[in-house]
């Protein structure tokens, strides 16, 4: 239990005992009057109780329980006081017990301890000294054995009352803990239900951000998918440009190829050919040989060997001139050999050249099918994406929320309980 709460808990028991003291104070006077006693004297002390009552109010509230107790017990010893001579004075004492019974609404032990004092000390010091102000009869030991008995009576009821405000205060401190520990699991809810509520603003105000993100995303990825399917439209295309291309090569190396081979049939025959013009060659100096041997045997024959000598020369002019058109021949063969030659190794070169050409429009081919095939599944996968990022659109619409419900009335209940 906190000091506040045990001091509102006293402040309770004290404003009873107040006003049960001023309320039973003209008691004692009122009863002197109707006894026939003397008034004033009972008059003044219950006034001055009364008042002690009175301003109790104002002292420190650790004193105040004690003067209570102290105004409660003298109006008491007065109310006795006032049935001096009378068979009703024993039965007056009741009224100690009811006053011990108000004391202990206030929750004081010390008030507890001091009213039984005072009710011990006014039963022992007027039962010798003033008796007739307690007791019906004057006899000491009588007194003192009704003073004893009283005494225990008092003990035991005083005893009781200590125990019931131990456990009182005991069940207080427990109900008062319960309640603080309510109270702390009302703020905790309350907290968590404000950060149960930032929270909730943040996830709408995300998933607003994601759907702005996300439809700008599905433009560009919209954009993107026209691309890739215009990329490989392209490449479709480029793929049937380079496959007429490859057709093309291969035929250009089937004719290349067939070139090379004429080439080499055409360098065969140059060399036939010149074979066949060192033949022709060889024969013309022979022949040339032969006149000239012709003509000395003519000469040696004079005038029967003259028309001889003309045929042999005739003869050796033809055999010079085919020597010098075998010349001709031989130069013009070596020539077209050479060319032969050299157009064989320019038709073996493009030939190379050509088969690397293949080979590259080839490889092309290849890389332009995987470009096709590349740019198919990026634009099947974007649309998977555009339908994916069109779900999480749906998903993150705002829908109806019952703001702050689910957290304030476990909240509320809990005040409530508090």
């Amino acid at each position: 239990m906190t000091d506040q709460t045990r001091h509102a808990h006293t402040a309770d028991g004290t404003r009873l005992a107040r006003i049960a003291s001023l309320a039973v104070s003209p008691v004692p006077p009122v009863t002197a009057a109707l006894m026939g006693a003397p008034v004033l004297p009972i008059l003044l002390p219950s006034l001055m109780f009364g008042a002690m009552a009175l301003v109790a109010i104002r002292l420190d509230a650790k004193v105040r329980p004690l003067a209570l107790t102290v105004a409660m017990v003298g109006i008491c010893m007065m109310f006795t006081a006032a049935f001096a001579g009378h068979a009703w004075q024993i039965d007056a004492h009741m009224a100690f017990f009811a006053a011990l019974a108000v004391v202990a609404t206030m929750d004081s032990i010390p008030a507890m301890v001091l009213a039984v004092v005072l009710t011990a000390a006014h039963h022992l010091a007027l039962g010798y000294l003033l008796p007739a102000l307690v007791y019906p009869s004057s006899s000491p030991g009588e007194n003192l054995m009704r003073t004893v008995m009283h005494a225990v009576i008092v003990l035991a009821e005083a005893g009781v009352l200590c125990l019931a405000i131990l456990g009182r205060s005991r069940a207080k401190s427990v109900i008062q803990k319960g309640r603080d520990e309510l109270a702390e699991t009302v703020a905790e809810a309350q907290e968590a239900r404000n950060l149960a509520e930032q929270a909730r603003e943040r996830a709408v105000e995300a998933a607003d951000r994601i759907r702005s993100e996300g439809r700008h995303v599905l433009a560009a990825v919209e954009e993107v998918a026209q691309a890739a399917r215009a990329a490989a439209t392209h490449a479709q295309n480029s793929g049937k440009l380079v496959t007429r291309a490859r057709s093309d090569a291969d035929a250009a190396r089937d004719t290349v190829a067939e070139s090379i081979k004429a080439m080499g049939s055409m360098r065969e025959a140059s060399d036939s050919i010149g074979q066949i013009v060192e033949l022709i060659d060889e024969i013309a100096r022979r022949t040339d040989l032969l006149a000239l041997n012709a003509a000395v045997e003519s000469a040696r024959a004079g005038d029967a060997g003259r028309g001889f000598a003309v045929v042999a020369n005739e003869v050796r002019k033809l055999a010079q001139q085919s020597a010098d058109a075998t010349l001709q021949i031989r130069n013009l063969v070596t020539v077209s050999a050479c060319r032969v030659r050299d157009g064989a190794a320019m038709v073996e070169k493009a030939g190379v050249s050509l088969n690397r050409i293949t080979d590259g429009i080839i490889d092309l081919d290849q890389r332009m099918q995987e470009i096709f095939d590349g740019a198919e599944a990026q634009s099947r996968g974007l649309g998977e994406v555009t339908v994916a990022i069109a779900r999480l659109d749906g998903l993150t619409e705002p829908g109806p929320v019952r703001k702050g419900r689910p957290v304030l009335a476990p909240v509320q209940t809990l005040r409530e309980a508090g």
